[in-house]
């Protein structure tokens, strides 16, 4: 007697909008202090590498913690990781409200930034998470909705934190932070996930096409089989193993590729543009819109993002997008103008809001539930690799040439990443018959 399909895990629990919310909060209160810590830091004194290192401090403990936090997310659940971020957030916005007002500031402000940065690659890691486990025929919505709360805390942000830290001062700007913290505790409690036991324990005894139906499209990978791997008796090594099958997968390498240098690219504009943009004298005001201005675009361009997948072949979309992303670096240093600044920030941020939801639809599509915070951990390990280099390429630049030619310097460097990039993207491109690819599961998916 045929057993009866098994049935797809109940989806009533899954609460897009709470997510959606609790990342908006999120990406408010990193872009409200995010652009001003560097100015913050030259105003307590510090200077060239030093400010670097205040930065670069940020993404330390994140790019250690990412993989583990990944893991934790998978077995003690991704609310419980998204509650103790936003609690981290808290604490470290009280730091920075304090750095303000005692002698030992800097200090402070290092202490505040480790815990920043922690609570916030848990908090990103597991919204991410929660937001990709709805119900897949409605994926693209999802991330649309997603996305656009994402923008728009990425748009108010830095213009509130520009007019905050010019007429009240930088003490202002870290209240807000910490209020925005407070919001995202509310918010995190709200959050609730799937429990994908039962879908895993169905999922055994039916047919391998039935299992083709309940499982996302996963990308071949050349490495060792699924079974073999949960069936590993200790759990770190159980990790290891998902992280070396996503990364033998080139697909996948490309995806955390692009991630490392789109994130770059971001926090170059969110950290030391406004530096540069002071040095012009520009208020902090006009740096905050400046910022905003990026994030601006990347409304203009998510809702066409789902035509773009379809239309353009990847290894075009791949290509265009790192071309514009990189004028950003090259052009900046020969801008004083505001206007034109706004410009090519607008110009640069299209192809930005394209890369950001691109690479988080593949990791969807090629990771199964259960190494699904594994492969979020390697992007966001990515992310915060990029928030290490950047500050650490630009204190090393400054310290024998002008802020102007490490724009210069830093965007060749780039250059040669994006060219790897594409090198091993069409490497893929010769993989047999058979084997999708991440446009290619893309397009799947939009049909």
């Amino acid at each position: 007697m045929t057993a009866p399909p098994p049935s797809l895990p109940s989806s009533s629990r899954y609460n897009p909008i709470w997510i959606s919310l609790s990342c908006g909060l999120y990406w408010f209160a990193f872009s409200l202090t995010r652009p001003i810590i560097s100015l913050y830091a030259a105003s307590l004194g510090m200077k060239g590498f030093a400010v670097g290192l205040v930065l670069a401090i940020y993404a330390f403990l994140p790019l250690l913690a990412a993989i583990p936090g990944g893991f934790i997310a998978d077995k003690l659940g991704r609310t419980v990781v998204l509650r103790a971020g936003s609690v981290l957030m808290l604490t470290s916005g009280l730091l920075y409200f304090a750095s303000s007002w005692f002698s030992w500031g800097p200090w402070l402000l290092g202490l505040a930034q480790l815990l920043a940065g922690l609570g916030q690659m848990a908090v990103w890691l597991a919204v991410q998470v929660l937001i990709t486990e709805g119900p897949k025929q409605s994926h693209e919505s999802q991330f649309a909705t997603f996305s656009l709360y994402m923008a728009i805390g990425q748009m108010i942000a830095p213009i509130v934190s520009g007019f905050l830290s010019e007429h009240y001062g930088y003490s202002m700007v870290f209240a807000g932070y910490a209020l925005s913290s407070l919001l995202l505790i509310g918010t995190s409690w709200q959050c609730k996930e799937i429990d994908t036991t039962s879908q895993t324990g169905q999922s055994k005894s039916c047919s391998s096409s039935e299992a083709d139906e309940l499982l996302p499209n996963i990308i071949n990978r050349q490495s060792p089989s699924r079974e073999a791997r949960l069936s590993s008796s200790s759990p770190l090594s159980g990790v290891l193993s998902k992280c070396l099958s996503l990364l033998q997968n080139r697909h996948f390498a490309v995806i955390l590729l692009t991630t490392f240098i789109s994130l770059f690219i971001v926090d170059v504009r969110t950290a030391y543009l406004p530096i540069h943009l002071e040095t012009l004298s520009i208020t902090n005001t006009k740096v905050g819109l400046i910022v905003s201005v990026g994030a601006l675009s990347a409304l203009f361009v998510r809702p066409i993002y789902p035509w773009l997948i379809r239309k353009i072949h990847f290894r075009w979309l791949l290509i265009s997008t790192y071309a514009v992303s990189l004028l950003l670096l090259f052009v900046t240093p020969l801008i004083t103008n505001f206007y034109l600044m706004a410009g090519l920030v607008f110009f640069t941020g299209l192809a930005l809001g394209i890369n950001q939801p691109m690479t988080l639809s593949m990791i969807a599509q090629s990771t199964q539930s259960d190494e699904r915070g594994v492969g979020i951990g390697l992007r966001l390990m990515s992310n915060r690799a990029a928030q290490l280099m950047d500050p650490l390429l630009f204190g090393l630049f400054t310290g024998f040439a002008s802020l102007r030619t490490s724009f210069w310097l830093v965007g060749g460097v780039l250059l040669l990443c994006c060219l790897f990039t594409i090198h091993l993207y069409l490497s893929t491109e010769r993989t047999p018959k058979g084997r999708p690819r991440p446009a290619q599961v893309l397009r799947e998916k939009q049909l």
